[in-house]
């Protein structure tokens, strides 16, 4: 099959072709690369210029271009079923991916993997995408979960290296249903109007989250401690501020940022209904949450965030950036505590 081209805002996807080779050379020479991708390094422009021949030759392999330039920066694509590196099925495909040193931590890569996942599931029609990553290569999962892959495996052998030592790591994948459920999120600001949403989705997601952390009672007394009408009008007119996602116009989750000092920020709340998670939601909300906080205070700040200790979410909120600043036991009334973390992200 004939590769397309395709468009991004800042990118072209397009067939490697043999003039790319001095540019290919330049960024697969660098070992950041292909200790991160599993591959050596390229010797000369000689080994590129045969790469771009043989392997970069096969069907749905990218070079990633800047449409301002038209440089190539770095490489996509899709393995089928016979190619991949770990079993999967005959209509699934394997993705894989690497960027140059210099564009790193641009965003780049997102926009690339997400138009090919629109190309896989729209034009191909694949059924599954799959990935790996090696676990030292956190940025490559955090590629894959703003795309809407979710973790599967976890300790599985991608690769080994030159002296025969087996590289562990996690492989992540897309359900073409997901990826479609996915597309039709909206995250929008909301006003007190929307108290009776927030309680429906809380009523719901708040209990899942904390069914095996808490008592019942506990429960009970903190769903009407933040949940109750009066106390959610009273966040509303205390200043903070709600955001709301929305599936197919269906309010599956929320986030709520209050300020509390000139730079500093607590994210007070942040939850996505069982039935939605995996697909991306939590991380837009977040980033929401982030993007308000800048737009409140240019400059640096502080976001910080109570997490129980014992929540699973914990990890959640590492891959986005936060750190662990303190923990305590917290008194909420009702002879009742918090036992957490608190986190903190700077924000810039």
């Amino acid at each position: 099959m004939k590769t397309e081209e395709l468009s991004t805002t800042r990118l072209l996807l397009r067939s490697w072709r043999v003039e790319d080779a001095p540019a290919l050379y330049a960024l697969a020479s660098d070992p950041k690369v292909g200790a991160a991708a599993g591959w050596p390094p390229h010797r000369s422009e000689a080994e590129s210029l045969e790469v771009i021949r043989t392997v970069f030759a096969a069907p749905e392999t990218y070079a990633v271009v800047l449409r301002a330039d038209g440089r190539p920066v770095g490489c996509v694509g899709l393995l089928d079923a016979a190619h991949s590196h770990f079993p999967i099925g005959a209509s699934d495909a394997e993705v894989g991916y690497w960027l140059g040193v210099p564009w790193w931590g641009q965003g780049l890569m997102t926009e690339a993997l997400g138009a090919l996942v629109r190309r896989a599931f729209l034009t191909l029609g694949r059924d599954t995408l799959w990935g790996g990553r090696f676990r030292e290569n956190t940025a490559s999962r955090r590629v894959m979960e703003k795309c809407g892959f979710r973790p599967v495996r976890d300790g599985v052998v991608l690769d080994r290296d030159a002296d025969g030592r087996e590289r562990f790591g996690e492989i992540l994948s897309l359900t073409r249903t997901a990826w479609h459920a996915a597309q039709g999120v909206e995250v929008r600001r909301v006003s007190e109007e929307a108290v009776g949403q927030i309680r429906a989705v809380a009523a719901v997601a708040f209990p899942a989250t904390y069914c095996e952390l808490l008592t019942p009672a506990q429960l009970d007394y903190m769903m009407e401690w933040m949940y109750s009408e009066e106390s959610l009008r009273a966040q509303f007119r205390g200043g903070h501020v709600w955001f709301m996602a929305f599936a197919g116009g269906i309010p599956c989750g929320y986030v709520s940022v209050e300020r509390q000092g000139e730079a500093l920020f607590h994210l007070q709340k942040i939850y996505v209904l069982p039935d939605c998670q995996g697909l991306g939601i939590g991380a837009r909300l977040f980033r929401q949450a982030v993007a308000h906080v800048r737009a409140e205070h240019p400059g640096r700040s502080l976001m910080e965030l109570n997490v129980n200790r014992h929540n699973p979410a914990l990890h959640f909120y590492e891959r986005m950036g936060m750190r662990r600043l303190r923990e305590g036991d917290f008194p909420i009334g009702g002879g009742f505590y918090m036992n957490d973390y608190i986190m903190g992200l700077d924000i810039e």
